[in-house]
């Protein structure tokens, strides 16, 4: 059984829990926040043994395995630090830190400590995805991708009338880029690795990108992202061949669906991933797996790729003038 402590108390945690009670084998041993209401509710609903007001408490307690971080961006680095430092593991939930030097130096600190600290990326666990990387040979020379995860936020309504919460605030590391073009640089990156070049174009309000395009130059084939919070728009994803395309009508981050397209117009669908109602139900099966088995080799396997993807991530950044202070 693995006992967890959870940091954080929004619309996340729910999904994390409802995730492993598919998967089984996780308990709720303890919930910290700031906002009681919420912790009482999620105690009773879930059946979590005790909550604080004090993240120390959950942070410190000898009964808990594994922290779940679940907090604004900007305070990944200090919660999932604080947890590595009282010898826990972590899973730390997208963007996994604001900068490539605070997930170097976790990965660096878990490894030391002999403890897994685990990137909440729900795509690169899916059969699915699996399933396309399958498939690219097929495309014979990959010419275009082209991604748009556009999901216009209720927050944005309360931002353009100066409340900024969280996710729109530059100080907590919010904006579109970290919110959901993380996901689309996680899908590239996990099926084509690091590009020679990057830029990104951000619509910037208030000293936070709302919406923008980030392009990767790979050289003999491009990829385009757009990640929208100011906007909507259909989802999609797309990866171009010579010889064919690829296909999915949802978001990067949930590829339920895949059509696979040849010139000749021959069409195969696929849907492989299991328990489609419950989209992490992968990625919490791998964590499961690694703690288990205690396969600190694969978890920093998997963190190789997380400083992949925070590369590209600090070079979109750069590359758009964002600060986070």
């Amino acid at each position: 059984m693995i006992n967890v402590g959870i940091i954080g108390s929004g619309f996340i945690v729910p999904i994390f829990i409802e995730a492993t009670q598919t998967v089984k084998g996780y308990r709720y041993v303890g919930i910290a926040s700031p906002v009681e209401e919420q912790l009482k509710n999620l105690k009773e609903k879930y059946g979590i043994s005790y909550y604080s007001l004090n993240n120390d408490d959950v942070l410190s307690d000898p009964k808990i395995d594994v922290i779940y971080v679940a907090v604004p961006n900007g305070l990944h680095y200090e919660i999932a630090k604080k947890a590595l430092e009282n010898n826990k593991h972590v899973i730390v939930e997208k963007p996994f830190m604001p900068s490539y030097a605070q997930a170097k130096e976790l990965i660096d600190l878990a490894k030391k400590k002999k403890r897994i600290i685990f990137d909440a990326v729900t795509l690169i666990h899916m059969p699915n995805y699996e399933k396309i990387r399958a498939l690219l040979p097929e495309l014979g020379d990959i010419k275009m991708i082209d991604i748009n995860f556009s999901q216009y936020s209720s927050r944005y309504d309360k931002f353009k009338k100066g409340i900024v919460l969280p996710a729109f605030d530059y100080k907590q590391a919010g904006g579109a880029l970290m919110d959901l073009g993380i996901y689309n640089i996680n899908f590239i990156t996990g099926l084509f690795g690091t590009p020679k070049k990057v830029e990104y174009f951000p619509n910037m309000h208030q000293k936070i990108d709302t919406s923008g395009v980030l392009v990767m130059d790979y050289g003999s084939f491009k990829a385009t992202s757009v990640a929208a919070k100011d906007c909507r728009a259909p989802l999609s994803v797309c990866i171009q061949g010579d010889l064919g395309y690829i296909k999915s009508d949802e978001a990067s981050s949930v590829i339920m669906h895949v059509r696979h397209v040849k010139n000749d117009g021959t069409v195969k669908e696929y849907k492989l991933n299991k328990h489609m109602d419950s989209p992490h139900y992968h990625e919490y099966t791998v964590f499961k797996q690694i703690f288990n088995k205690k396969d600190l080799k694969q978890a920093q396997k998997l963190n190789s790729f997380t400083l992949k993807t925070m590369k590209v991530l600090d070079e979109a950044l750069s590359s758009g003038k964002i600060k986070f202070k």
